[in-house]
């Protein structure tokens, strides 16, 4: 375990590093400055020393050197703030540029990610990782650049300087860091549990919060608003109580902390005084002993509380480095096929597929085949294999055995964006998001005219209802199209297919949870669209798929038959005619 922490922290500055890697360059500068600054920076305690030393051993001849050193004190003070200024616009431009590219480098993540990581991977949870991750990553460079840069430059430089004043000072200061640091390390690795807990608490706070707003109109329907809020304040407590605990050690360990530098001071002091009086150095001398040795154990107390703000803030980046470099599972192919047109011809063949639930197969050696330009449907009881079988055609999932095919060629040898770009799916909840009609059906091609957005809206029988709203297409549907009802989402969402006119559509049980009324218009709008196209319909209600040219009826995730709908309900043992007895036009299975 405690190996296992120790690799954890040596992996956290090379994973930073390389997350950091447009702003290498800068980063760079910047400690080249730091170090040119920290030199200059010692000029003014020597030139003290110089005075102090001709002002002990007064002589009037000597008062015009001691003005000279003075002025060239006031010069090295104005060249230390020039420095300091141009440090701070170096270090102001690297955080914003942080600030820019690390959310998108994290939003570009999320895009390419399959679609297993979205469904495993809470939201809230999601958010998290990135909004607290980016914010400690800006606070730890904030305070490499402003503290611990310095302070470790400082602390380097006043060790030899130490040491060439009188090899005594360098070796008590060369005692004292080493212990406060080794306890400051094994403080904050007793705190690692406490703190990787505090972390992942954070996260499942954030996923509460965003499940109970999405789902509000759920939580407010069964009446849990108690519930929600008491399960949220129970994980923020625990939270607290944890803050308080890890607060509590660094506190009290602040006490022997402060006692470590206290006798570190005072042993310069003394050691200090003894030389002054046994003739080793001058009154000059011990003074810029301990200005330098002030300024470096108040550094390393700065560096200490930088070490605790990095252990907290390490749990944070480690999870946002987590995310940046997931791994996804579907692999797009470098120089894959990318085909000007395709013919649609889709075949399966000895298909296995497990969601990794107890090692089930959700698809068990399926063989199949969907020609071009026809209809195709699949039905069967839920958890059959419906969805899982359009979701390898789109290849948001990869067989575990057997192969997929468009046009004879397999799925993975094609580039995967060049693939999607002939297929279109209608879910069974279309995802509308939170702008007008017009650019919600516009998703799919964002420089379409206007006239082709009309003109597929008119084709999905939308037109109608969007005309009716006072701003028509520019109206404004709110947060998931809450504004609009279920069969006006799924009418956007086929106008949307359409727009992006795709050989290969998928119809994702997209009538299952409507009225008679919207079913029919929507179906209507679907048997505008199949012509020459390759089609297929997920469908729990059979009557939307009797005019289908096969139909593929799945259950545990094998094929249990397969016909046109005259053939199967002639089959009176089979299932697809069991189905058909239990419901009539316009039921549910």
């Amino acid at each position: 375990m405690k190996k296992n922490k120790n690799k954890n922290l040596k992996r956290f500055w090379p994973k930073l590093w390389n997350l950091l890697k447009p702003s290498h360059k800068q980063i760079k500068t910047l400690f080249v400055s730091i170090l040119f600054l920290e030199l200059v920076v010692l000029t003014g305690p020597f030139l003290l020393k110089l005075i102090i030393d001709k002002i002990v051993n007064f002589k009037p001849e000597e008062l015009k050197t001691i003005l000279f050193f003075i002025f060239l004190m006031f010069i090295s003070e104005q060249f230390n703030s020039f420095l300091h200024h141009l440090r701070d616009r170096i270090i102001f431009k690297l955080i914003f540029d942080i600030e820019c590219y690390l959310p998108t480098m994290a939003q570009e993540k999320l895009m390419y990610l399959p679609l297993t990581y979205h469904e495993k991977e809470n939201t809230g949870n999601k958010i998290m990782k990135i909004e607290r991750g980016g914010n400690k990553i800006l606070d730890l460079i904030m305070n490499i650049a402003w503290e611990v840069g310095p302070t470790f430059i400082q602390l380097i430089i006043t060790l030899i300087v130490l040491l060439m004043v009188d090899l005594r000072f360098g070796l008590s200061f060369a005692f004292f860091a080493p212990l406060f640091v080794v306890l400051t390390y094994r403080v904050n690795k007793s705190l690692a549990p406490i703190r990787k807990q505090r972390h992942k608490d954070y996260e499942i706070s954030s996923g509460q919060m965003v499940q109970s707003i999405i789902n509000i109109n759920t939580v407010k329907s069964f009446t849990q608003e108690k519930r929600e809020i008491k399960e949220f304040k129970t994980i923020r407590e625990r939270i607290s109580a944890n803050g308080v605990k890890e607060f509590s050690k660094l506190l009290n360990f602040g006490l022997i902390r402060n006692l470590i530098i206290d006798m570190g001071r005072i042993t310069i002091l003394l050691l200090g005084i003894y030389l002054i009086v046994k003739g080793n150095i001058t009154v000059g001398s011990l003074v810029f002993v301990i200005t330098l040795s002030e300024k470096a154990y108040f550094s390393l107390y700065r560096l200490s509380r930088f070490y605790d703000r990095m252990e907290e803030g390490a749990e944070a980046v480690n999870r946002f480095t987590a995310l940046i470099h997931e791994k996804s599972n579907i692999i797009n192919k470098k120089n894959g096929y990318k085909p000007k047109k395709i013919k649609g011809k889709i075949e399966f063949q000895n298909v296995n597929f497990s969601y990794g639930q107890n090692n089930a197969l959700a698809l068990d050696n399926v063989s199949l085949k969907i020609n071009e330009g026809c209809v195709t449907a699949f039905v069967g009881p839920s958890g059959g294999g419906k969805t899982t079988l359009a979701r390898m055609i789109y290849r948001h999932y990869d067989p575990l055995g057997g192969i997929v095919l468009l046009d004879n060629k397999d799925l993975r040898d094609y580039d995967l964006f060049a693939l999607r770009k002939f297929m279109s799916i209608v879910p069974q909840e279309v995802e509308i998001f939170n702008t007008s009609i017009r650019k919600n059906i516009a998703y799919a091609d964002p420089g379409a005219s206007r006239e082709t957005i009309e003109a597929a809206a008119r084709i999905a029988n939308a037109e109608e209802f969007i005309n009716k709203f006072p701003k028509k297409y520019d109206t404004e549907v709110g947060e998931r199209g809450i504004k609009l009802s279920g069969g006006q989402r799924q009418r956007i969402g086929i106008a949307r297919a359409i727009l992006a006119n795709p050989k290969i559509l998928i119809f994702d049980e997209a009538t299952s949870n409507l009225d008679s009324c919207s079913e029919k218009l929507i179906q209507e709008a679907m048997d505008k669209i199949t012509h020459g196209r390759t089609v297929i319909i997920i469908a729990h209600r059979l009557s939307t798929i009797k005019k289908a040219d096969k139909i593929i009826v799945l259950e545990n995730g094998k094929i249990a038959e397969t016909g046109s709908h005259c053939e199967l309900a002639q089959n009176k043992g089979g299932l697809y005619a069991k189905l058909l007895k239990l419901q009539k036009v316009g039921d549910v299975v």
